[in-house]
């Protein structure tokens, strides 16, 4: 998603907004804008064949000055690309629109070359479509957007059988990080904390955990790990909560493994019978639950630009 001051910018510029960017022509080049947590993005398409031209523009673009003024994190050449990465930070809108009104009529002098030629064939294009690929959006011929689709899809299907992804193993790997995340919120509990930070982790725990046993990137997803997510808070609260009852009952005559199996029981007996008990229970699930899908968001929000899936998708 992009943000409302980023959702202005392109408006300014006669850009669209889908699938969570910003897309189309400035002075005729072709522009993808899209941020994240503390960063803002310009992708253009263009191809800059003069190697002397070339390097002039990469020289500027690198230039200490510059970078300061406009906070430009790092700069990205490739044959058919040119992407900017700055700050995203308090303030920083400024310098990136200034940005913009500064680099694109300096493009011109350096012969790049705009919408009107195909960066797939390279060809003339005087009708083209728009097409969204690993988060770049390309104007080109209907039929190059096919050859597009045909490549990336043949380059994925490679790429899983060299490492093959599967939801199954996500799962798995879900559901061992959420483990690992609800026994550390039980400990963080039963110390008499409720930490951010600790449900931030029981998010990226489950996130690494699929990503680790390489589970498939897919809509599928988000719902397997915010499950594991889910089940993680409620067993790591419910370990916290029946240690402190055996705790309180240990001098109890049937305090024993007899005992232990019964502290569901007694847990969700306590719930019903005691408001504030129940007011607390929930209060740390609830508390729980959002820090820790929070957590698993941040971290897929993150990696989602490094998910490979091989999908073109057809922009309006």
């Amino acid at each position: 998603m992009i943000s409302s001051n980023l959702k202005k910018v392109a408006s300014s510029h006669g850009l669209q907004v889908n699938h969570g960017i910003a897309y189309g022509q400035i002075r005729g080049y072709a522009v993808t804008l899209s941020e994240g947590n503390n960063y803002r993005r310009i992708d253009i398409i263009t191809t800059v064949s003069d190697p002397q031209c070339l390097e002039s523009l990469q020289n500027l673009l690198q230039d200490s000055n510059r970078t300061a003024e406009y906070l430009i994190q790092k700069v990205d050449f490739t044959p058919k690309h040119i992407v900017i990465t700055f700050r995203n930070t308090m303030g920083s809108m400024k310098g990136f629109t200034a940005f913009i009104a500064w680099f694109f009529p300096l493009l011109d002098h350096f012969s790049a070359t705009k919408t009107n030629t195909c960066p797939e064939c390279g060809c003339d294009l005087s009708s083209g479509c728009w097409k969204l690929a690993n988060g770049s959006a390309y104007y080109v011929h209907q039929s190059c957007g096919d050859r597009i689709r045909r490549r990336m899809e043949a380059e994925a299907e490679a790429c899983n059988l060299q490492s093959p992804k599967s939801y199954g193993a996500g799962v798995v790997g879900a559901l061992l990080g959420a483990l690992l995340g609800a026994i550390v919120w039980a400990l963080v509990l039963h110390i008499g904390y409720i930490a951010v930070a600790v449900g931030l982790l029981v998010g990226y725990l489950a996130e690494r955990g699929y990503t680790l046993l390489k589970g498939k990137p897919g809509k599928a997803k988000p719902f397997i790990i915010g499950i594991a997510v889910v089940l993680a808070v409620v067993l790591g609260t419910f370990l916290s909560e029946t240690h402190i009852l055996a705790r309180v009952i240990r001098g109890a005559p049937y305090a024993s493994l007899q005992y232990f199996l019964y502290m569901p029981r007694l847990l969700f007996s306590l719930m019903q019978t005691d408001p504030l008990y129940r007011a607390d229970i929930l209060t740390n699930l609830g508390l729980g639950l959002l820090f820790g899908l929070l957590g698993a968001f941040n971290v897929m929000k993150r990696s989602s630009s490094e998910a490979y899936d091989g999908k073109v998708i057809d922009l309006p």
